[in-house]
């Protein structure tokens, strides 16, 4: 393999929801082309350190805080990158084209043409639900349920067969996406809108959409299932020394498990995308 360059890249987030988004300026390689503004870390430098530079650089920004996200590889004509994706949603200064490049804060939906390939996957990273509501345990408070608000479920072994009741159920919560474990029957999984798994029941999913819950820090499951997000495990605690190592190299999106919270702020300054809550 090439020598690796290793870059850093924003993603900011407004209070729309919205991202910044930039061209790459005359002179440069795809000039042109769109991706989160960012670039490459110098010697010596820090994660934060290389993102407050170049937001600086470029558009002028002062960022006040950033949370680890997703690092990612991608192999270019021109080089081999390692990019550091972190989020940020509070900066100072209104962005300006300090390279005389274009620039906006865009919905998901409506992102200009043309996107350099590595910025592609976190369109749908960003479209995923952030509080998950798993059904595990026996006899849920249906009616309690039905006055909650939440993004996504998941549909454990002994729920999953009732799919299209729970669907109709809980429809007033507002849910966008739903779920089911692997050990789901195959006919199930494909009524679902995805999988979830551990790294020894992969080959019984049925699903072009993936979640997988990783192993400690060890993402071969992950990167070998193509998964779309992963879960951490449930012994490990946000924020600890363990939940640390498995943003060294995280190829998806990860989420904290077996938490209950009333939003994603406590959460935000640790990297995780989202959290589920297992009943």
């Amino acid at each position: 393999m090439s020598q690796i360059t290793p870059v850093v890249c924003a993603v900011l987030i407004d209070k729309d929801g919205k991202c910044l988004l930039n061209s790459r300026p005359e002179g440069k390689v795809y000039a042109g082309w769109w991706e989160f503004p960012g670039g490459k870390m110098e010697a010596g430098e820090t994660i934060k350190e290389t993102i407050e530079r170049e937001m600086w650089e470029e558009l002028g920004m002062v960022i006040k805080e950033v949370a680890p996200w997703v690092t990612l590889t991608h192999v270019y004509a021109h080089a081999t990158v390692r990019l550091h994706f972190v989020r940020a949603w509070h900066w100072e200064g209104a962005p300006r084209a300090r390279e005389k490049q274009q620039f906006g804060f865009f919905s998901i939906d409506q992102w200009p043409t043309p996107v350099l390939d590595a910025s592609k996957p976190i369109a749908k990273w960003l479209s995923l639900p952030v509080h998950w509501l798993r059904l595990e345990g026996e006899n849920p408070e249906w009616e309690k349920l039905k006055e909650r608000h939440f993004d996504g479920i998941m549909l454990g072994e002994r729920y999953a067969k009732d799919i299209d009741r729970i669907k109709e159920v809980l429809a007033q919560t507002g849910f966008k996406e739903c779920w089911v474990s692997a050990r789901a029957d195959s006919s199930v999984q494909q009524k679902a809108d995805g999988v979830y798994a551990r790294g020894d029941e992969l080959s019984a999913v049925a699903h072009s959409r993936i979640a997988v819950e990783v192993s400690d820090d060890d993402w071969s499951a992950v990167d070998k299932a193509g998964a779309l997000f992963a879960l951490a495990p449930s012994s490990v605690q946000v924020g600890s020394s363990a939940w640390q190592r498995l943003f060294e190299n995280n190829p998806v999106p990860l989420y904290a498990t077996n938490v209950r919270l009333s939003s994603d702020r406590f959460l935000r300054p640790h990297g995780a995308n989202g959290w589920i809550e297992t009943i």
